[in-house]
């Protein structure tokens, strides 16, 4: 198999269905919106470089993504209350209900391309994604978050 190639298939056709599904072309760029669907998931204030670190971003990126987003309105900044030094990012109700609306419209897009795909050829589709996604990461593939049980708090 030629790698490069296929790579640059796979560049192409990835970059192409975010756009067409997930909305990208819309009136958040590239990167926003899982940013966005993340801290509205979270529900809770979160650190910007651990929000970095968790869904595989540099800092630098990340800096410009929240900079754009609090422009918009759907995320805002504090310092942290026991640390000023410290900076916190959350989704604004207004994020919060942007990501909804727009997370509904992107799972119902992808949900009937992968139907159109059939079981066997979608369920294969979503293992490779996965496995490349834990070999780029080097962890297991990103779940929706879920509620902390207590002994998960630090």
């Amino acid at each position: 198999m030629d790698y490069e190639a296929a790579a640059r298939k796979l560049i192409v056709y990835s970059q192409g269905l975010a756009k067409g599904s997930l909305g990208t072309a819309r009136s958040l760029a590239v990167g926003e919106a899982p940013v966005l669907q993340y801290l509205s998931d979270k529900g809770t204030e979160m650190n910007p470089s651990v929000l970095a670190d968790t869904l595989g971003y540099t800092r630098p990126r990340m800096t410009r993504i929240l900079d754009s987003l609090v422009s918009k309105g759907y995320v805002e900044r504090k310092n942290d209350e026991n640390d000023r030094r410290k900076v916190l990012v959350r989704a604004t109700p207004e994020g919060v209900e942007y990501a909804h609306k727009q997370g509904e419209s992107s799972v119902n897009a992808v949900a009937n391309q992968l139907s159109s795909l059939g079981d066997k050829s979608a369920q294969e589709l979503l293992n490779v994604l996965e496995k490349a996604y834990s070999i780029t990461y080097d962890r297991e593939p990103f779940e929706k978050p879920k509620k902390r049980r207590a002994r998960d708090r630090s």
